[in-house]
């Protein structure tokens, strides 16, 4: 298993392909749209494979301010995102609003490194939004299984708002979020195996 360093729209079939085993349809953004994400902001979207096949992804995407006040009040559905609800990267501001807008492990790579790997890759990015000037305001997430709920508390997230969608909003800073990753999700040599 390894990081996938460059993604290719056969990558995001395979993403929606694997997100369909864990969540119905109507909560799943289309692959093409995934992809448009991808492209406009590559940072954003970070994928394992093993022997040629995407097992594990996350996506982790600067939103525009008022996209996440839609989200940490619970009325908004990241399936309809577009690039246009993204920040744009070459408009530095003064802080960012990140949203975890999806997480998925195959069954097989629950107790692999994927998930360390992963959110490792997002502390070196947002690291260097704050290196560059901009101030991670905050970390958010919408959550639609009792598994993404207790991912959120692991984080050390706190719930906002169950959404008008039947999910679970939490949030918190980055510098919570970096604490909990750096505690609960090493990157020990068992689990790079």
């Amino acid at each position: 298993m390894k990081k996938q360093e460059q993604l290719q729209l056969e990558h995001f079939r395979q993403m929606e392909q694997l997100e369909l085993a864990y969540y119905d349809a109507e909560f799943i953004t289309p692959y093409e749209e995934s992809y448009n994400w991808y492209r406009y902001r590559p940072d954003s979207i970070v994928a394992m494979e093993d022997d040629g096949r995407i097992v594990a992804f996350m996506n982790l995407l600067p939103v525009k301010k008022h996209i996440y006040e839609q989200i940490a009040a619970g009325r908004f559905n990241d399936s309809l995102m577009t690039t246009a609800d993204i920040d744009d990267p070459k408009l530095p501001g003064e802080s960012a609003h990140y949203y975890l807008s999806c997480v998925v492990v195959a069954d097989a790579y629950r107790k692999s490194g994927a998930l360390p790997i992963m959110l490792r890759h997002y502390l070196d990015v947002l690291d260097e939004v704050e290196r560059s000037g901009t101030r991670v305001h905050s970390i958010i997430i919408d959550t639609l299984t009792a598994a993404g709920n207790r991912f959120a508390r692991r984080l050390g997230m706190t719930l906002l708002c169950e959404s008008d969608h039947d999910s679970h909003v939490y949030e918190c800073s980055y510098a919570t979020f970096k604490q909990h990753v750096l505690s609960h999700y090493p990157l020990t040599e068992t689990r790079l195996r």
